[in-house]
This record gives C-alpha cells, sequence and structure tokens, in this order.
C-alpha cells in the first residue's frame, strides 16, 4: 500500500488502546473509526482493510459470546417470547416490503436481497450468510455491507436521543434497539448507553432475531439456486446460547461487572476497527437506488417500531 499514510497505523493503534481501556465509548469509537477509515482511505501498512473489517467481525462475535455469560438462559428464552410475535411481523414485513421496492427501483435483484436481509434480521451477519448462500458477487457485498454500516452509524448517534426524549423505558428503548438497528454492535453500541436493563433487553431480543439467519438464508438459496445449498450457520450465535446455558449454573458472582465491562469495550472496538476498513471509493461507490431502498426500509421499520412499542410496550 504504498499511498497509505505513514501516520494512519499509529492513529489506528493509538484509537485501538484508548478504546480497549474504556477511554472512547462506542459512539465516538465508531465516530472516530470513520473519520480515520476516510483520511487514511481504508489503508494501514502492515495489513489490508478488508483483514481490519474481518477482525472486527471476529471481535464481535468473541463479544457477544462473552456477554452470553452474564445474561441467564431464562431471561433470554423469557425476552425472545416476550417479543416473538413483534420480530415476526418486523422480519416479514421488511423483507416482502424490501423485495417490492427492489422491484419498483429496477435495482439488482442480489443487492435487494442482501439489504432487505440485513434491514430485516442483523445487518453484517445476514448480508454475509445470505450472500453466500446465493453466491452473490462481492461488490454486491460490499456494497450493502457499506448502506448497512453508514445506517447503523447513524441510528448509533440518534436512537439514545429520541429515546430520552420521548422518555422510553428501559425495557422500551432496548426493544427499539433491536428492532430498528441493524447490526448487533450498534444495537448494544447503542443500548449501552441507555442502561443496564436496555441492553440486557436489546441483546436479547437482536439475538433472538438473528436466528431467523437460518431459515432466510435457506429461502434465498431455494429462490437462487437450482444447485447444492449452500448456508452459513451463525455459529457465534450457538456459542452465545451456550455461554448463557453455563453462566446460569456456574455463578460468575463479582466477575460478571468485569465481564460486562469487557465486552462493552470489544463491542467499541469493533466498532472502531469496522469503521476504520471502509474507504472513499466504498462509500463513493453507492448507488442511488441502493441508497434509497436502504434509507427507506431503515426509517419504515425504525418508525413503526416505536409506534408500536411505544403505545403497546
Amino acid at each position: 500500500m504504498s499511498n497509505t499514510p505513514k501516520w494512519a497505523l499509529f492513529a489506528l493503534l493509538l484509537l485501538t488502546i484508548v478504546t480497549l481501556i474504556g477511554w472512547l465509548n462506542a459512539s465516538y469509537a465508531l465516530a472516530s473509526g470513520l473519520l480515520l477509515g476516510w483520511f487514511a482511505n481504508g489503508g494501514y501498512s502492515l495489513f489490508s482493510n478488508s483483514k481490519l473489517n474481518k477482525w472486527a467481525s471476529l471481535l464481535l462475535k468473541v463479544a457477544i459470546v462473552a456477554l452470553g455469560f452474564t445474561l441467564p438462559i431464562g431471561e433470554l428464552v423469557t425476552t425472545a417470547q416476550s417479543s416473538f410475535w413483534l420480530t415476526l411481523a418486523v422480519i416479514g414485513g421488511t423483507l416482502l416490503f424490501g423485495l417490492t421496492l427492489t422491484k419498483l427501483l429496477k435495482l439488482n435483484n442480489e443487492q435487494g436481497w442482501l439489504i432487505s436481509s440485513g434491514t430485516a434480521i442483523c445487518g453484517g451477519s445476514a448480508i454475509a450468510a445470505v450472500g453466500s448462500s446465493i453466491n452473490a458477487h462481492q461488490t454486491n457485498m460490499v456494497l450493502s455491507l457499506a448502506i448497512v454500516f453508514i445506517l447503523n452509524a447513524v441510528a448509533l448517534f440518534t436512537f439514545p436521543v429520541i429515546g430520552h426524549w420521548l422518555e422510553l423505558s428501559q425495557t422500551q428503548f432496548g426493544l427499539w434497539a433491536a428492532i430498528g438497528i441493524h447490526d448487533t454492535s450498534s444495537v448494544v453500541g447503542a443500548a449501552s448507553q441507555y442502561g443496564s436493563q436496555a441492553l440486557n433487553v436489546a441483546t436479547t431480543t437482536k439475538l433472538s432475531r438473528a436466528l431467523w439467519i437460518i431459515p432466510i438464508a435457506i429461502i434465498a438459496a431455494l429462490l437462487h439456486s437450482k444447485d447444492k445449498l449452500k448456508v452459513a450457520i451463525p455459529w457465534f450465535i450457538v456459542l452465545f446460547v451456550l455461554a448463557s446455558i453455563a453462566g446460569s449454573y456456574f455463578e460468575t458472582g463479582a466477575a460478571t461487572t468485569y465481564i460486562k465491562m469487557g465486552a462493552k469495550n470489544l463491542f467499541a472496538l469493533s466498532l472502531l476497527w469496522m469503521g476504520a476498513s471502509l474507504n472513499k471509493s466504498s462509500i463513493k461507490s453507492i448507488s442511488p437506488k441502493a441508497l434509497t431502498l436502504g434509507i427507506v426500509l431503515w426509517l419504515s421499520v425504525s418508525i413503526a417500531g416505536l409506534i408500536v412499542i411505544y403505545w403497546f410496550y
């Protein structure tokens, strides 16, 4: 990477240390990453931006599994049951609306499926799983991830402000964050700013929603391919459930506080790295139609979800 600025790697390492010790919360970590990614153009001399994004994804999964040890399985099941019909309505409605808009906008069908599933389920993880199952072109994957990620960044900053303005309860905000924000990392980042109860509700609801990756990926594969089905199983969700079961039977005691703190910092660090992995070209290459689809879907899900939660939860 001959065009990589010399200061970029040093800045990334410094921000990584500051975030890891808890001096940067999720919002500021993401903002710092996006600024660094723009000015450094996603290059850090020792490794590529795609490798940084993979590490960020892995870090996110590690943080989720770690958080599982602090959430008893009974609480996870109860939260999943209480929001089951709301989650089902959001996922089904978003996919149907998104695929209809894809046809109306005459958008690439692959991008329509990727953006719709990313909005309906859990952002990057859903895009990766569905993209793998339909053998989506790498360019469509990258552009869809960029759109979802940009909207995540907006939601991470705006949701807590709106929540406080409307005086949403911890439970209400946790549900809304889990439904209206795409990626798990941004859901956790927004909820952690609102309160510990909101964080618990948001995490359990979001991860129960993420379980829908598997059936949606299978449906997408059936509609797109006549060959052998290839479905990416989100193993981190399985490990999260196992960690929750383990945490229910083995008391973590005082360690729970430190595990939560560590997981929170790892979430923030994953956001920093995700933001830093974006470059100018990935943002500039987003088509207006694809961006329109992403924005319309996100606003529709967020507003409809907020109305339902505000009046009925």
